[in-house]
C-alpha cells in the first residue's frame, strides 16, 4: 500500500514535470505586452515634445511679429505690415507676398527688410 502511494505520487509528479514544460509561460506574454507599450508610451511622448517645440517656436516668431508690427505707426500699416509678414513666414517668395498684398516686390522688400534685421540680431545673440 505504502509502495502504491510512492509510486502514484512520483508519476504525478513526473506528470506534472512534463506539464510545467508544455504549459506556456504567461509571463514572458505580459513581459512583451509591457515592453510593447512602454515603447508606443515613448513614442507618443517623444511626438508630443516634437509638437510643443514646434508650437514653441511658432510663438517665440508670433511675440517677435507682434512687438515688430507694434512700432508700425497707423492701423492700417500694421494690418498690412502683420499680413506681410505672415506671408514671409510663410517662406513665400517676395513676388507672390507683392501679389497677395497688391503691393509692389520694392515695397514689400521696403517693409519687411527691418523686420529681417531684427530676427538676424536676435539670432546672433
Amino acid at each position: 500500500m505504502v509502495e502504491m502511494m510512492i509510486i502514484v505520487l512520483f508519476s504525478c509528479s513526473f506528470l506534472l514535470f512534463i506539464l510545467s514544460f508544455i504549459k506556456k509561460d504567461r509571463t514572458v506574454e505580459l513581459e512583451q505586452q509591457i515592453e510593447e507599450l512602454s515603447i508606443r508610451h515613448m513614442q507618443e511622448l517623444y511626438k508630443l515634445k516634437k509638437r510643443v517645440d514646434e508650437l514653441e517656436s511658432q510663438t517665440r516668431l508670433n511675440e517677435q511679429q507682434s512687438a515688430f508690427v507694434q512700432k508700425a505707426k497707423s492701423s492700417s500699416q500694421q494690418q498690412l505690415l502683420r499680413e506681410v509678414i505672415g506671408l514671409f513666414n510663410q517662406d513665400l517668395e517676395l513676388e507672390s507676398i507683392a501679389e497677395e498684398t497688391g503691393l509692389t516686390v520694392i515695397e514689400v522688400e521696403r517693409l519687411l527688410r527691418p523686420y529681417i534685421t531684427e530676427l538676424q540680431e536676435k539670432e546672433e545673440l
